[in-house]
């Protein structure tokens, strides 16, 4: 008996389809952030937080259609449900205490988002200056409990911030479509979200001055003719070499918390391993002298302008305050989407790895497991339980065999897109998803859904993430390990994109992307740079192959393989 199972992976969130279908009807597959299958350990954070995330803001922004999500787990991969508000009566009575509670968030998004920023870095300092190879075992006990406290409440603020900006996106976008016809497909509508700086941009902004001083200081050849892994070890053999290199670690130590793939552990941080800030550097050196967003934000910020001022003058006088007052928190919803992925998920995953890591030495040490990153096999009551006197345990039995389950779970590709009582997928988004009018699933997760217009003869089919046409080599890239095969010019086609991919933007000349919404970070980041992206083509992927050339035309949501 010993030898078996002692905890389920997620006690409690293992998904039950006899009782979990009696919660709610439909429950929907997070490709976007769960494939491939997580790790129990960061399986275990997500699903204790992030749900909960969602119902403590729908609780206090009193969101009237929406309780938040319920979340379980199939072998590394999450389900979601909407817990939607169906009676009127109860409808009515939150759409009265919701305007009550976005009020000041429209007046002054950033009263809220600015000390929030400051409060979570001083969480992330106490984080990063606990020393985990000195501490005692009671200590490493409590530092635990911190990063489990510091991670909910990271998901309170994410989804307040994201449910407020993102709420306000959409009741923008209604006032749109009553008073002036265009809505988030339209350009229109994407010249007045574009043309913003945010902390993810300026990131990238100090990345290509760093390349910048590189060059000033003879180092070019260093990064141009070696691969990223290799820069830093040569730059170590230098005296400028290692100038160059004590303002970068400086930065990495307050900017480089952050995980390749944002929603995992069980990838180095910038801080361990700086070779994708070193990618993103090669890459702005090889594209020249000028930082190309610091070029396009001035010419689509004065479209904004014009484009405001030309809208304005359609809108009825006695709404134009409200439209604007609307806009601004809109506009919001774009930087806020960027900046939280620094601030907030990036930077608190990456510190649960550290922790960890920390912790998995000691229990190395005392022979409670094999090697330190066993520990995102194990779940935090399980450390907990041995942690206080490792030597008298061993967890290998656990460890080692959840490793292998996760493992298989690499290779596993049957996953249902829906799990419901409906009569399919279709249904189950009619009755169970758009109900909720949830902003984050609507304008992020799922998007709206491509209209296939025959006559444009295209072959496929999605909707506008930032406007414009645009015409080259395909570029099909599934991880993010695979962005240095990226060319100037390409057309990227992904499942996907995340914060740690902008730095490619500069090089390509447009993307097509299988799934997401207009507030979604390749539609963001598009805008941005001032190139197409189609997103929701949902088969970009499968169906386009690398080198194909392709033309896309994001203002109709087309993409035509051109052989």
């Amino acid at each position: 008996m010993g030898q078996e199972k002692i905890w389920d992976y997620c006690p409690g969130y293992e998904f039950d389809k006899e009782a979990d279908l009696k919660v709610a009807p439909s429950w929907f597959w997070n490709a976007t952030q769960s494939v491939p299958p997580w790790t129990q350990m960061f399986t275990w954070f997500w699903m204790q937080y992030c749900a909960y995330g969602t119902q403590v803001a729908a609780e206090q922004l009193s969101i009237p259609t929406s309780k938040g999500w319920e979340k379980k787990v199939i072998d590394g991969c999450d389900y979601s449900a909407i817990l939607v508000v169906r009676d009127e009566e109860e409808i009515k009575r939150r759409e009265t205490k919701f305007k009550e509670a976005m009020r000041p968030l429209i007046e002054d998004f950033d009263a809220w988002w600015k000390p929030t920023i400051d409060e979570m870095l001083g969480h992330y300092e106490r984080l990063k200056k606990f020393d985990l190879d000195t501490a005692d075992n009671v200590q490493l006990f409590a530092h635990l409990e911190d990063v489990i406290w510091v991670c909910r409440r990271m998901w309170e603020v994410h989804f307040i911030g994201m449910y407020a900006a993102y709420n306000a996106f959409i009741t923008f976008e209604g006032m749109c479509k009553d008073l002036l016809g265009i809505d988030d497909a339209s350009p229109e509508f994407h010249k007045l979200m574009a043309g913003f700086d945010n902390r993810v941009f300026q990131n990238d902004r100090a990345l290509w001055q760093f390349g910048q001083d590189a060059l000033k200081k003879g180092l070019g050849d260093i990064f141009l003719t070696s691969e990223a892994k290799d820069v830093v070890p040569k730059l170590e053999q230098t005296e400028a070499g290692r100038q160059w290199l004590k303002p970068f670690r400086d930065w990495l130590w307050d900017n480089g918390w952050r995980i390749s793939r944002m929603a995992e552990i069980n990838e180095p941080s910038w801080v361990e391993d700086p070779t994708p800030a070193i990618f993103a550097i090669k890459g702005y050196m090889a594209k020249g002298n000028s930082f190309v967003l610091d070029e396009v934000r001035e010419r689509l910020a004065k479209e904004r302008e014009e484009i405001t001022k030309q809208l304005i003058q359609r809108v009825p006088e006695d709404q134009r305050e409200w439209f604007l007052a609307l806009l601004s928190l809109a506009q919001k919803s774009q930087t806020y989407s960027e900046e939280h992925d620094h601030y907030l998920d990036l930077y608190t995953h990456a510190l649960i790895r550290r922790c960890c890591l920390g912790i998995g030495r000691r229990l190395v040490q005392a022979g409670t497991i094999d090697q330190p990153d066993d520990t995102f096999y194990l779940i935090p009551d399980e450390i907990k339980r041995v942690l206080p006197c490792p030597e008298y345990h061993d967890l290998r039995h656990i460890s080692s065999r959840r490793r292998k389950e996760w493992e298989s779970w690499q290779t596993k590709t049957d996953y249902p897109v829906v799990i419901t009582t409906r009569s399919g997928i279709e249904e189950a988004v009619v009755k169970d998803l758009l109900p909720s009018m949830d902003a984050i699933v609507l304008k992020v997760i799922v998007g709206a859904l491509p209209v296939v217009r025959p006559e444009l003869k295209a072959d496929l089919y999605g909707t506008c993430g930032a406007p414009g046409i645009a015409e080259g080599p395909a570029r099909v890239i599934m991880s993010f390990e695979q962005l240095v095969e990226v060319q100037p010019g390409d057309i990227l086609v992904a499942p996907t994109t995340c914060p740690s991919w902008t730095p490619i933007f500069a090089l390509i000349n447009g993307a097509v992307i299988d799934r997401g919404g207009s507030l979604s970070h390749p539609s963001i980041v598009g805008r941005e740079f001032g190139i197409p992206v189609v997103i929701n083509v949902f088969e970009g992927t499968t169906k386009i192959k690398t080198g194909q050339r392709i033309k896309i035309d994001a203002n109709q949501g087309t993409v035509h393989i051109l052989g």
